[in-house]
């Protein structure tokens, strides 16, 4: 029953990997572009993990094929520059190759954001983002999350989203958003704002 519940939760991430895979390509928008640049010069502090763990982001994903590791800053919605980003996206090494930004609907971007096509956005929908533990074993879990209640352990294992002898790490309702990914710190064939890049496993 457990691993049937913890399995049920690890579908839900692999259901909503499209999410972070839904940007067009934009191969004439390459890595050397003004914005990029100013993406790497804005993001130098997050190049490892450890640092963007350090100044508050927490693991939100496991590996995501085409796409990396995901860490989120949860207070950093609405980026008021390219010096805060909502996502950082790193290699299995711990090492930077993609920033996300994200805005609430309705939100207008900064002027840092005005170079950006109108196709690289795309929509976040409103869900939840939490980290379990089961036994020895971390998971790294969305789901999708309507109503008022607030993401507590007993809600969770009412939902049938962790088992009961499962310990919540970490919990958080993500609000619908308008997001765009940037390949600033990993050259991407496909494009700067590409959903995914083949230079990752």
């Amino acid at each position: 029953m457990r691993g049937r519940r913890v399995s049920a939760a690890l579908l839900f991430v692999l259901a909503l990997s499209w999410i972070y895979a839904a940007v067009p390509a934009r191969a004439d928008d390459p890595y050397d572009s003004p914005f990029a640049v100013a993406v790497r010069e804005n993001t130098q502090r997050f190049r490892l993990a450890m640092w963007a763990r350090a100044d508050g982001y927490v693991q939100s994903t496991d590996t995501v094929a085409g796409v990396g590791v995901m860490y989120t800053d949860h207070d950093d919605f609405n980026s008021p520059d390219l010096a805060h980003p909502t996502v950082l996206v790193f290699n299995e090494a711990g090492q930077l190759v993609a920033c996300g930004y994200q805005f609430a609907q309705g939100t207008t971007p900064p002027a840092d954001f005005s170079a950006v096509p109108a196709s690289a956005w795309y929509a976040i929908p409103r869900h939840l983002h939490y980290n379990i533990t089961v036994g020895d074993k971390t998971y790294f879990a969305q789901a999708a999350w309507d109503g008022d209640a607030q993401p507590t352990a007993a809600e969770l294992i009412k939902r049938g989203l962790m088992p009961s002898d499962g310990t919540l790490l970490f919990a958080f309702v993500h609000p619908a958003t308008r997001a765009l990914l940037v390949w600033a710190w990993l050259p991407n064939a496909a494009g700067l704002f590409a959903g995914e890049n083949s230079l990752l496993p």
